[in-house]
């Protein structure tokens, strides 16, 4: 495929997602013509038409070859992304300067697009499904959600070649020494600070630093190890951290140890010689997926303690124990914040995120003989076919469908619903928190990961997390049930299970009411199971209800279109539009229609 190809295709890819995910969100409207034909008359004059088939989710699934531009007199096959935000300027109240950005981070997408659309041209989905999680996550697309998905700005094409996930190239971190003082930092008893710095480094390596350190001047006893990302050092903090650095608080001591593989999060790091090690979560002062990446200092102290506490429920709680449900714990969390910018309030949050490191679990720590690790993010992968890695897993498992989804639910769904239903904790549960273990190529269990800013507590009386420890509950965040439901709602059904069950049903011919009916037989099935353990339950089930008729829906597209490219002190907060009618309550009517009417044990 020659380059005009490749970029006409990732162009028509990426008007695929927009045109779907802003008709979804409410902010264009598109209209039935003819069979299945719709089109979105825009107030400059300008109409897009295009096959699709909507869902049950109010989405539709567009056929990329079919969209049509009928603008200047002419009517032309669309394959423009940047066009059709001109086009749609008025409609989605973008004023030129959002507009001028976010055709920045269009730019910076289709580019890396078309190096994932090279290098995946060869492999099929079953050859993806069968790559190692780390290998594999150098070649996904990313959030199906977000229509600019990798906008990277503050990257040029130097950092997409040598940083970016998809160029995965091996990253050698730099290391710091900073003064004990400075910094806001947590560990874990199981991991202290010379541990740490030995995961990255060999002994030749450490005796190398050791000499740099006595050369300038470091003793441990007075400050503590940070890896910062070279990036980030040269663009960021030695000159925003001057003072230190010129004081002595803050030294650098030079490249050291093995080289780290960038995973899809980008800012999350894996080794690339030793998968089992340690996995380093780094600052990334570029805005990317609506917000900076940068890592709030407020988790450092709690993180390690609330990750083996959130182990530990799993260990001991039935329900979670039996399906095997574990933890990627943050074992390690340091942060310095700055010296001027702390003082500032509603200073820019990118400004309070810019220099500390999180140390957590590799998944391949945590797999037993015969196991594999996977993002869950991987299912959703496409080869230059079509198929997709969930259809090629499910062919090489020899299940049923039906029942390797209902494995899927068991092990995912399922204790997600179960954390927030007994423990009042929601989790943001989109496809790149949750890592699949997998054997012979079925789920059997799943870990958990990324506390900081992705759990949240409900308010109101839940005896069960009484010990959860108080550094944690200061600083997490506790809302009305009402909200906390929408971690999962909004957080994995509408951000995972929607594309799930639009891919297979486009693949394989699933209807989608019976990829429900799947979910809601497993989860109602775990009701009952529930119930029959803690007879408290079924009141909990009914103020956590995810068989209600109507949902909320929840629009973060939207949210950059409004709110612009200016600095804010906290990260950009969802719109809510019109509600939704619940796939799980349209899969239990359904299956009524064809059964006898029956209670259950919930509703007896």
């Amino acid at each position: 495929m020659s380059g005009d190809k490749y970029w006409k295709q990732a162009n028509r890819n990426l008007l695929v997602k927009s045109l779907a995910e802003l008709c979804y969100e409410q902010a264009l409207t598109a209209k039935l013509e003819t069979g299945a034909r719709y089109f979105v008359e825009l107030a400059s004059g300008v109409i897009y038409r295009f096959q699709a088939q909507l869902t049950v989710w109010d989405w539709l699934l567009i056929d990329a070859q079919s969209i049509e531009r009928e603008g200047d007199g002419q009517v032309i096959p669309a394959d423009d992304a940047a066009q059709f935000f001109i086009d749609a300027a008025l409609d989605l109240e973008a004023s030129p300067s959002t507009l001028g950005n976010l055709l920045h981070e269009l730019a910076n997408t289709l580019v890396a697009d078309v190096t994932l659309l090279q290098k995946r041209e060869s492999l099929t989905a079953h050859t993806l499904g069968t790559l190692t999680d780390e290998k594999l996550q150098c070649l996904l697309d990313g959030h199906p959600k977000a229509m600019v998905n990798k906008g990277r700005i503050g990257w040029g094409a130097q950092e997409f070649n040598a940083y970016g996930t998809e160029a995965a190239q091996g990253v050698r971190l730099l290391w710091l020494a900073v003064r004990r003082d400075l910094a806001v930092s947590g560990n874990s008893d199981l991991w202290d600070w010379p541990q740490l710095l030995a995961e990255s480094l060999s002994e030749s390596q450490l005796q190398q630093l050791d000499d740099k350190c006595r050369e300038k001047g470091v003793n441990w006893q007075e400050f503590l190890p940070l890896p910062v990302h070279p990036w980030q050092w040269q663009h960021h903090i030695s000159q925003h951290y001057a003072q230190q650095i010129f004081s002595d608080d803050l030294v650098l001591l030079g490249e050291f140890g093995d080289e780290y593989l960038p995973q899809v999060s980008l800012r999350t790091l894996s080794n690339l010689k030793r998968p089992q090690a340690l996995h380093v979560k780094l600052p990334l002062t570029v805005l990317n997926t609506s917000c900076y990446r940068g890592i709030p200092g407020k988790f450092m102290r709690c993180g390690p303690a609330l990750s083996e506490w959130m182990q530990l429920l799993c260990e001991r709680d039935e329900q979670l124990q039996s399906r095997g449900t574990g933890v990627l714990q943050e074992v390690a969390g340091l942060h310095v914040p700055h010296l001027h910018q702390e003082s500032i309030k509603g200073a820019p949050y990118r400004y309070r995120e810019l220099l500390g490191a999180t140390w957590r679990q590799s998944p391949a720590s945590l797999c037993a003989e015969g196991e594999r690790h996977l993002l869950m993010a991987a299912l959703l992968q496409k080869d230059s076919s079509g198929k997709s890695v969930i259809s090629a897993l499910i062919e090489a498992s020899g299940l049923s469908v039906e029942a390797w989804l209902e494995q899927l639910f068991d092990a995912t769904v399922v204790p997600l619903y179960h954390l927030l239903s007994r423990y009042g904790i929601g989790l943001v549960a989109h496809s790149q928190n949750l890592t699949l273990v997998l054997r012979d190529n079925k789920v059997v269990r799943v870990l958990l990961k990324d506390f900081q800013g992705d759990l949240r507590l409900a308010q109101g009386d839940f005896p069960d997390r009484a010990d959860l420890p108080e550094s944690a509950a200061q600083v997490l965040d506790q809302l009305p049930a009402n909200y906390i439901i929408h971690d999962l709602f909004t957080g994995h059904f509408v951000t995972v299970l929607r594309y799930l069950s639009a891919q297979l049903m486009t693949e394989i011919g699933l209807e989608e009411r019976k990829f429900y009916g799947v979910l809601a037989k497993v989860l109602r099935r775990y009701q009952e199971s529930a119930q029959r353990d803690n007879g408290g339950m079924a009141e909990r089930f009914q103020q956590f209800n995810l068989f209600r008729p109507h949902i909320e829906r929840v629009c973060i597209n939207r949210v950059r279109l409004r709110q612009g490219y200016d600095d804010s002190a906290e990260r950009p907060v969802p719109i809510v539009g019109g509600d939704l009618t619940n796939p799980l309550w349209l899969a239990e009517q359904e299956s009524q229609k064809h059964q006898p009417a029956t209670a259950s044990a919930l509703e007896a």
